[in-house]
């Protein structure tokens, strides 16, 4: 079956839930209206068919959380740009009015370019499990924008984010949160009368360099090309899932409201980012479903076969992950190199990945963690992990 295609990922997303809850609770609900089945068959029948749901949900569950993760990154990517066009009725006057609103004004520190407008908004958390959230708005005006005035101004901007401080406290939180940096986004708005030809053809991915990891902080510059009627700025959103709305998202948020009145003009915005690998927009669910379920059985027979073959204490660097063979488990971690720096960020240390997935003892992770030091002290980086320290 071609319908429904990958184009309309969000509507594959819940369809999926559709097809696999739905499977299930269905013949419930038809078999307890049925009126000749006793009340004892009912009762059975959906015992039954819960407990088979659940055992489902279990086995299936890395599949289905691939698929739900899958299909909410082609979402967040269908919908972004890689420059909008400003509205018809888009004013700079009305715009930094209606920022003018946001937050607090704020008083820029003593450094060039300093932005016209400073706007600054902290939230505290509700309950001991959320951060807090500041939001910064500056806004900058130049005639002519090249690659070097583009930089002062992010400069710019970051120094003056940096430099504001909340003024509401955490509450319900221990000594250590307390004195935690909040989470923080910071909007930068650049009205340019003019754009180098040169830095136009890069700018996209000139903003898409921006500060932050995306879900803690981030920084985003946003440059309106007053001469083109158009706005160039990182809109691909990080997909929710879990606990943690990335503050990146409230920062495409803050630029949705103020720049184009809560609704991005995407028919009038042709240019689409490039297609994400292996996932033909023209594809249809049924087959990215089949194709997914065969690329992980296939993953896990790979694992597996590797781990068989390697010797205790030794690792593997290929492909932005680790393998690593410990007696008789194995462990899979993502790395991120960061050739400047000469960081290796290692992802949390938690579980065994091989030959099933258990707590690892908190002795054995200090020995496994001096192991990777070593390993990446060897190539020339000092290995940090993303949590877990």
């Amino acid at each position: 079956m071609k319908f429904p295609q990958l184009k309309n990922a969000l509507f594959c997303r819940i369809l999926v839930y559709v097809v696999v809850l739905g499977g299930f609770i269905a013949p419930i609900i038809l078999a307890a209206n049925l009126k000749f089945i006793s009340e004892t068959i009912k009762v059975l029948v959906g015992i039954g068919l819960a407990v088979g749901l659940l055992i489902y949900l279990i086995q299936n569950f890395v599949l289905l959380m691939t698929m739900d993760v899958g299909l909410a990154m082609l979402h967040c990517h269908n919908t972004a740009r890689k420059r909008f066009s400003l509205p018809q009725s888009f004013s700079v006057q009305k715009t930094e009015k209606k920022i003018s609103r946001f937050g607090e004004k704020a008083e820029p520190i003593a450094i060039l370019p300093r932005p016209e407008t400073l706007r600054y908004k902290s939230k505290a958390p509700i309950t001991i499990y959320s951060s807090g959230i500041e939001k910064v708005i500056a806004t900058y005006h130049i005639d002519f924008l090249d690659q070097n005035q583009y930089h002062l101004i992010v400069q710019s901007a970051t120094a003056n984010s940096k430099a504001l401080t909340g003024k509401k406290k955490h509450y319900f939180l221990d000594k250590a949160q307390k004195s935690s940096a909040l989470n923080r986004v910071t909007v930068i708005i650049i009205y340019a009368k003019k754009v180098d030809e040169k830095l136009r053809d890069d700018l996209f991915d000139l903003v898409c360099k921006n500060g932050g990891d995306g879900f803690d902080t981030a920084v985003l510059p946003c440059v309106i090309d007053l001469e083109k009627q158009n706005c160039t700025f990182d809109s691909m959103r990080i997909p929710y899932i879990g606990f943690q709305y990335p503050v990146k998202n409230r920062g495409i948020k803050i630029i949705r409201k103020y720049l184009f009145k809560n609704k991005f003009p995407l028919a009038d915005s042709p240019d689409t980012l490039d297609p994400i690998k292996d996932m033909d927009p023209e594809q249809s669910l049924w087959c990215f479903w089949k194709t997914t379920k065969k690329e992980l059985l296939l993953d896990n027979k790979k694992l597996k076969k590797r781990f068989e073959k390697m010797k205790h204490g030794e690792i593997a660097f290929e492909d932005d992950y680790i393998y690593l063979k410990w007696k008789e488990h194995g462990l899979w971690l993502s790395v991120e190199l960061d050739d400047e720096s000469r960081i290796a960020e290692v992802d949390t240390i938690d579980c065994w990945d091989y030959p099933k997935s258990h707590k690892i003892a908190k002795d054995t992770v200090k020995e496994i963690k001096n192991l990777i030091r070593i390993y990446f002290a060897d190539l020339g980086y000092t290995a940090k992990y993303i949590s877990n320290e």
